[in-house]
């Protein structure tokens, strides 16, 4: 088992919670300057419930440096929490080597990768030799994802069937299942089996995206972490919010 992977099971065990709550700063919403602040209030107010966050690269790292990145990682570590850069790492072996160092750097405990370059055992390896864990994107919660994802087939094998077993083969720690209305009870079960039991699934599409707890909850398994975002940061009382949710998942654990 990887540093991730223990880490992860050890604060889902203490803190009796699969919530993931994604901090997505939308520049609509949230001043530049702010975006640090923003996020920092939010793990404040919810960690009681929460096991992991989820920054979301494409709001964050446009505005907050190494510095200001491991402050909110320091922030998450001390509420007994792991930080997870949803950053879909997708390139060549030397760029994704940089972007791993400040990962790292920054104080991540995992990040999210594409497995499109077909570089899933160098970048697993790569995230390993700096304790990190990497979570390959398998079957997304958004619905354009599925002619590519699922309809897309590699020797009469729906696409993420195949991103499963090469999770499991290569050795990386995780694979994204969503659980919105295209991703069936069947579809989870089966990347289930073949991303193998230890494997965390990190599912996304929860509140706002209209994704199942009870879908997710019955057919992941144990090792999973579901991601919310705008139904609780978006909520006029995020900690409230939080509770509810992780109550809402304990029902079916």
């Amino acid at each position: 088992m990887t540093d991730f992977l223990e880490k992860y099971r050890k604060i889902r065990d203490e803190k009796k919670s699969v919530l993931c709550i994604g901090l997505d700063p939308s520049p609509a919403n949230v001043r530049e300057e702010e975006v640090l602040h923003y996020c920092l209030e939010l793990v404040e107010k919810t960690s009681d419930y929460a096991a992991a966050y989820k920054p979301n690269s494409q709001f964050v790292l446009f505005n907050l440096r190494v510095r200001e990145l491991r402050e909110l990682t320091r922030e998450i570590r001390s509420h007994d929490c792991i930080s997870i850069l949803d950053h879909k790492l997708s390139d060549i072996g030397s760029s994704n080597d940089a972007a791993i160092h400040y990962i790292h750097a920054s104080g991540f405990d995992a990040f999210t990768a594409s497995p499109y370059p077909g570089n899933i055992k160098e970048v697993a390896e790569m995230a390993h030799r700096k304790s990190l864990g990497v979570i390959i994107l398998g079957l997304m919660s958004n619905s354009q994802a599925t002619w590519v994802q699922k309809d897309a087939t590699l020797g009469n094998k729906p696409l993420y069937q195949k991103i499963a077993e090469e999770v499991r083969i290569n050795g990386a720690d995780g694979l994204v299942m969503g659980t919105t209305g295209h991703v069936t009870a069947d579809d989870i079960r089966t990347a289930r089996v073949l991303a193998g039991n230890s494997t965390l699934f990190l599912c996304p599409g929860i509140g706002a995206q209209g994704g199942e707890v009870q879908k997710a909850m019955d057919n992941a398994g144990p090792n999973v972490l579901l991601n919310v975002g705008r139904a609780i940061t978006g909520d006029p009382s995020p900690r409230r919010r939080a509770e509810e949710y992780m109550k809402e998942m304990n029902k079916y654990r």
